[in-house]
């Protein structure tokens, strides 16, 4: 199915956070599953600084097992749960059973639409990559046009390719747009049923380990490196119920930050030994993959500046990929309904 630029979002829905190898998982002792609150005793008394971190099973989503694994967040003075994410966030939200998790973009059209969902914090940069058939001739998002593209309908991976091809004179409608569930993108790509696809990591990452092109990369690429690709998201019902739960979650994310890119090797086994990633499964990922990523990601928290950049830019990136059907096209107008309207809507700092 190909799509023009102003269908990206129509089309797609809401498409989903982090693609990670959570499906995959096995399961491990200190983690509960997304449903499994009534074995848990949903509804039964907590303590208010008990809070809920839920998660899909990726690198990126890292701060979140360090700061339970070395206790940041209990030093913040919270009592974290880890929630393996199998089921939509926004009932989960809802129904009090998921307080904070990775943020993507994915979630910024549903935000703008009245997800009450905050941006507390900042993440990191990069763990979005573009993998392309060495005999498709792809080496950059410029050879896209005339080619067959997984990914994501209405995606990030998808909006951002296509807002570099806008940038590069190129039309991202002359793209076929394909979807494929993330684990049967490579194996699509190698049948020749595309050209190449993108997706979070590790999807693209193990493609390149078998051979393939990177074509893209939002943790490498000049107008991508410089940014945030997530945040720290946390539900508006709690914040509002408990505001003294943001900073200390902003707190405990700044120490797993730091921990991250002083001690990657070490962060690594930590997060193999706890069973939050699985690694050496047979979609191909492997410690050595995930300590990569781990590396080239910048770790980030408390840079509101880094914030406010990133968020700009990538609502601008959505505009460019035409999914912001209702937004101004008078420049200034556009700037004030993003840095005003959409920013005092969806950013709720909580760092120092």
């Amino acid at each position: 199915m190909s799509l023009t630029r102003r269908n990206f979002v129509k089309l797609s829905g809401v498409a989903a956070g982090t693609a990670a190898l959570g499906g995959l998982l096995s399961g491990c002792g200190q983690v509960t599953s997304a449903g499994d609150g009534a074995k848990e005793g949903k509804g039964s008394a907590k303590p208010d600084n008990h809070v809920v971190l839920g998660y899909w099973g990726g690198t990126c989503e890292a701060p979140i097992y360090i700061g339970i694994e070395k206790g940041y967040f209990k030093e913040a003075g919270l009592e974290p749960e880890a929630l393996l994410i199998t089921s939509d966030v926004t009932a989960l939200m809802a129904n009090d059973e998921l307080d904070c998790f990775e943020l993507t973009p994915d979630k910024f059209k549903p935000m703008e639409q009245g997800l009450e969902l905050a941006i507390i914090d900042s993440l990191h940069k990069g763990c979005i990559q573009g993998a392309a058939s060495p005999e498709s001739g792809i080496k950059t998002v410029e050879d896209l046009e005339g080619k067959k593209v997984a990914a994501a309908m209405g995606s990030i991976p998808q909006i951002q390719i296509a807002s570099q091809m806008v940038l590069a004179g190129k039309d991202p409608s002359k793209v076929e747009w394909l979807t494929y569930p993330s684990a049967q993108m490579e194996a699509a790509m190698n049948a020749g049923e595309v050209d190449a696809f993108a997706q979070y990591d590790p999807w693209a990452d193990i493609a390149v380990s078998n051979g393939a092109t990177k074509f893209f990369s939002d943790t490498f690429d000049e107008g991508l490196k410089d940014y945030l690709c997530c945040f720290v998201g946390m539900s508006t019902k709690t914040l509002n119920a408990r505001p003294e739960i943001g900073p200390m979650l902003s707190e405990g994310f700044a120490k797993a930050a730091e921990f991250l890119a002083n001690n990657p090797e070490e962060a690594a086994d930590i997060i193999v030994k706890g069973g939050y990633v699985p690694v050496n499964t047979d979609a191909g990922f492997t410690r050595d993959i995930m300590l990569e990523e781990i590396k080239a990601y910048t770790w980030s928290s408390g840079d509101r500046k880094l914030i406010d950049d990133s968020f700009h830019e990538i609502w601008m990136q959505i505009n460019r990929a035409g999914a912001m059907e209702d937004a101004p096209t008078d420049p200034e107008e556009l700037n004030r309904y993003i840095d005003e309207t959409l920013y005092n809507k969806m950013v709720k700092y909580q760092g120092k």
